[in-house]
């Protein structure tokens, strides 16, 4: 019989991929530290990868330039001596952009390296929200998603899936991704936490509109609920567990160099 529980992280698009995301480091430092099994999953980082590297056709001149020089483009941007000149650093960036910009009006969505927009749905918006889980195959990030979460899950099978969402940015994409999580493998409990999560959290009255879809919504810091849900809330070891990049493709980052990301405080210090 199955005793110990295993947990996957996810960190969803969309984000500025040029650094693995502290909190889901942080999360993991926790975890292992008392010796629960955990993975994590940049899924920011490989879906816009994705998209980069399934574009669809092109037909304007600005298209197919930032097409043709995608791949330099991309490996400049992991090399420092592109930083040294703003106008190459700005073309680079504006034809990455691009390219994901064609890769979004394919589905109807607005797209950058730093950016998700939907026309039709809000994230300020629970119903839909709701409706992009519900429709999580509309989402440019789909089929991305479903082939690697089932590569993940053959793997090993987790109990507990838990995403991190702290931009805007990022909460139509988690709620597409939990709403296949939730059709495809119901048993598996899904928790939502990160700043987004917790400012939603400590509005007066709020009241949990995503029944059915999240099973479990964190605000604050997510060690301690995270350990409970494992039960090992008593024994629970937080403080100073460090964080821990182990699983993070950290070479792949679009950045010239590891960027380590830590929080120095717990908070807003206004």
């Amino acid at each position: 019989m199955k005793t110990q529980k295993t947990i996957l992280l996810i960190h969803p698009p969309v984000a500025k991929p040029c650094e693995p995301p502290a909190g889901i480091a942080k999360l993991a430092g926790a975890l292992r530290a008392n010796g629960i099994s955990c993975r994590v999953f940049d899924a920011n980082l490989e879906g816009l990868l994705y998209l980069l590297d399934h574009r669809p056709a092109v037909d304007d001149t600005w298209s197919r330039r930032a097409v043709m020089h995608l791949p330099k483009h991309i490996d400049d941007l992991r090399t420092e001596s592109l930083y040294a000149g703003m106008d190459r650093y700005k073309r680079a960036v504006a034809d990455v952009n691009r390219v994901l910009h064609v890769a979004g009006l394919a589905h109807g969505v607005q797209l950058t390296l730093a950016n998700y927009q939907d026309p039709e749905l809000s994230p300020v918006r629970s119903r839909d929200l709701v409706a992009a889980a519900r429709h999580y195959r509309k989402n440019p990030f789909s089929p991305f998603f479903e082939k690697r979460l089932d590569g993940l899950f053959s793997e090993q099978m987790p109990d507990i899936v838990g995403f991190s969402v702290n931009f805007m940015s990022q909460a139509i994409c988690a709620f597409a991704m939990a709403g296949y999580l939730r059709a495809r493998h119901p048993g598996i409990r899904i928790v939502f936490g990160g700043g987004l999560i917790t400012s939603w959290m400590r509005i007066p009255g709020f009241d949990d509109p995503f029944e059915g879809i999240v099973d479990d919504l964190v605000a604050g810091p997510g060690e301690g609920a995270l350990l409970a849900l494992c039960g090992r809330a008593e024994k629970a070891v937080v403080a100073d567990a460090g964080y821990d990049f182990t699983g993070f493709p950290v070479d792949r980052y679009l950045a010239p160099g590891f960027i380590l990301p830590y929080s120095a405080s717990d908070g807003c210090y206004w």
